[in-house]
């Protein structure tokens, strides 16, 4: 009995590592989060297209079924616009963006039904990331409000924006991410796959107040209760 159980174990583990293929992953993610929802003086909180790229191992399953993790950089954003009031009394519209870097570990599991050199196919993907940069910067639609806006920071001594070389860019940053996604997609000759993914993050964006810029203190006063959630389209080819 023992020796039927390992050569069954034998043959299909045989049979997924015949079956595995690598892949180089590439493509766009629109990301936004509910700052509108939560802050009635934002003016408009819009989506982000960023990019992600990395490598995914396929393996094979019986019936259909796969399971693919893989290594990614994921870049995911977050954009207000806000209005601030200056000395003459007029508004003046003020655009926030921050961009984070993720290495993101995703295991998608999925199903498909191969027909003919196309196959449809549809899956399951839980993801965990870990940020490694990040920026968040403040710039005003009007220069001399921006000027304003540098002269101000430069007083109160906390920089006005957030760069990547900052000692303390990730005060108040949550950097680990994680959460989960569907799609479905279209699998050519075995080679090139596409696919369209919905996901959600399931921790928020930021853990507690930051005060590394005052780009960054804005984004948290707004961001501070807030999930990110998007689309990403992606094209795979497999080797």
């Amino acid at each position: 009995m023992k020796k039927l159980i390992a050569a069954a174990a034998a043959l299909v583990l045989f049979a997924v590592s015949a079956s595995a293929q690598l892949g180089i992953v590439g493509g766009l993610t629109s990301n936004s989060s509910d700052l509108k929802t939560a802050y009635s003086d934002v003016v408009e909180n819009q989506s982000v297209t960023q990019y992600h790229a990395g490598i995914v191992l396929k393996l094979g399953l019986p019936l259909g079924f796969y399971v693919q993790p893989g290594v990614m950089y994921e870049m995911k954003g977050a954009r207000l616009q806000d209005q601030i009031l200056g000395i003459s009394g007029d508004n003046f519209e003020i655009d926030i963006d921050t961009k984070t870097g993720f290495l993101e570990i995703p295991v998608q599991a999925g199903w498909k039904l191969d027909l003919a050199g196309i196959a449809p196919y549809a899956f399951i993907e839980p993801y965990i990331g870990y940020a490694i940069t990040t920026e968040t910067k403040t710039e005003a639609k009007n220069g001399v409000a921006q000027t304003a806006l540098e002269a101000l920071a430069t007083a109160s001594g906390i920089p006005l924006n957030t760069d990547s070389n900052d000692e303390n860019k990730w005060d108040g940053r949550n950097r680990v991410q994680y959460g989960v996604g569907v799609g479905a997609g279209i699998l050519l000759l075995d080679k090139l796959a596409v696919s369209l993914k919905w996901y959600w993050d399931f921790g928020n964006l930021y853990n507690e107040d930051g005060q590394a810029s005052w780009s960054a203190q804005a984004m948290y006063d707004q961001a501070k209760n807030s999930k990110a959630n998007g689309i990403a389209l992606t094209a795979t080819l497999y080797f």
